[in-house]
């Protein structure tokens, strides 16, 4: 009976408290009433506008600050009527993530405004300052669909060479992809490291580098065009139903394998991309348990691969912590600067996540198929970005640097959605 009776206590107390902790408010020097909040803590934030070009001055459409509690889940909204001004919050002690967000008009132009904060723990009155992005919803490349898992034959048993990836020309313009550079990272987003030295606030590390060639005009793209890139551009349905006729793809990466037993396929009729870097001797595919990112960019015209490989080489220690010890290692990778990166996109199986191996002004946030990596309904599906509005027939595809929002996670792979 006391046994029962101390249960009920010690139920009754962590109600009272989650009812107090989750009383969280915030409020804004030029928005929100305050609230009674048991041990408030205020927060001062300042916005990091970028330089704007011309004399326009951005003018706040429709904007908001969200404070994510990351112990108890609870999320607290505030609009933003003027991005000027400071912003004050008053919130409970915890641990959150802050979230920036909205549409500023600058001249005639929507544009998307965009900042964070991750993982800010709030102890004491603070002051701090969120680095804020603007950026045009439809300016330039993005890439639109990412299938990497591959395919399963009727038998249940897995396909290879089938996967691919789809770029997409996302402005009102014709672009061209001279140069195009994919990137698959060497970091995963299921093992956060202690990285020495971190460098992801200034380059993504990459395991695989594979481009358009680079050229003066030869390959442009109409606006709304998209660019699929395959494994094997081949009929991949005459050996397995389940899969897709990729034989008409644009550009397919092709290894020189090491391993006589570990061999590539080439299509003549369709061009193959420049390796410039892979980790692999044998055949690279694209990591079909989805804990990597994927970017696209452009090294500089006057920067030649050899030259590449040597300047841009990094020698990095981490701290790896196992069920069997802590361990120091060393390993190599090659650094993808950020400015030249034009598209991030962070993946992981939901149920895993661990870091995000890009920075936030690539990326803040990452999409899946699947809950494990090991997950078998990951088969046959791919993640794919959401349309955001359609002018002229055309579909504007949503890119607000963050994944988790931009893109549909375990989609029925189509290597030709973006045909209609």
């Amino acid at each position: 009976m006391n046994k029962l009776i101390n249960d009920i206590q010690s139920f009754v107390n962590q109600v009272v408290f989650f009812v107090i902790y989750a009383g969280v408010f915030s409020f804004i020097m030029f928005g929100c009433q305050p609230k009674e909040i048991t041990d408030a803590v205020e927060v001062v934030l300042f916005l990091q506008i970028p330089d704007i070009e011309g004399s326009a001055v951005p003018i706040v459409q429709d904007c908001e600050l969200i404070a994510k509690d990351l112990n108890m889940g609870g999320i607290t909204k505030c609009a933003i009527p003027n991005i000027k001004d400071t912003i004050r919050i008053s919130l409970s002690r915890g641990y959150y993530d802050f979230e920036l967000k909205g549409i500023v008009l600058i001249g005639s132009e929507q544009m998307q405004l965009r900042g964070y904060l991750k993982s800010f723990t709030v102890t004491a009155p603070m002051r701090d300052t969120i680095a804020c992005t603007i950026s045009n919803n439809h300016a330039g490349w993005v890439i639109a669909e990412i299938f990497f898992a591959g395919t399963q034959t009727p038998q249940g048993k897995n396909y290879i060479g089938d996967k691919y990836i789809v770029l997409y020309n996302n402005s009102p313009d014709t672009l061209y992809s001279d140069g195009l550079v994919l990137v698959e990272s060497k970091l995963k987003n299921t093992s956060e490291y202690t990285l020495t030295p971190d460098f992801r606030s200034s380059a993504i590390g990459a395991d695989a580098l594979y481009r358009i060639p680079a050229g003066s005009n030869k390959y442009p793209v109409a606006p709304g065009g998209r660019i699929l890139l395959v494994d094997n551009a081949m009929d991949h349905t005459k050996a397995n139903s389940n899969s897709y006729d990729l034989s008409h793809a644009d550009w397919e990466w092709y290894d020189q394998s090491t391993n006589p037993n570990v061999t590539d396929v080439d299509n003549p009729d369709v061009p193959n991309l420049e390796k410039i870097y892979c980790y692999t001797l044998t055949i690279w595919g694209p990591n079909n348990q989805g804990n990597t990112s994927f970017a696209i960019g452009r090294m500089p015209d006057t920067l030649t691969v050899e030259q590449y490989l040597t300047q841009y080489r990094l020698d990095y220690d981490y701290i790896n912590v196992t069920i069997a010890g802590t361990f120091n290692m060393s390993a190599t990778t090659y650094l993808f600067p950020n400015e030249w990166v034009i598209d991030a996109v962070n993946l992981c199986p939901s149920d895993t996540y661990e870091w995000l191996v890009t920075d936030l002004s690539l990326d803040a946030g990452y999409t899946y198929v699947a809950a494990t990596g090991s997950d078998k309904t990951r088969f046959g599906k791919s993640v794919r970005r959401k349309t955001s509005a359609t002018i002229n027939h055309l579909k504007v595809l949503q890119d607000s640097n963050n994944s988790t929002d931009d893109f549909q996670t375990a989609q029925q792979a189509d290597p030709y959605y973006f045909d209609d």
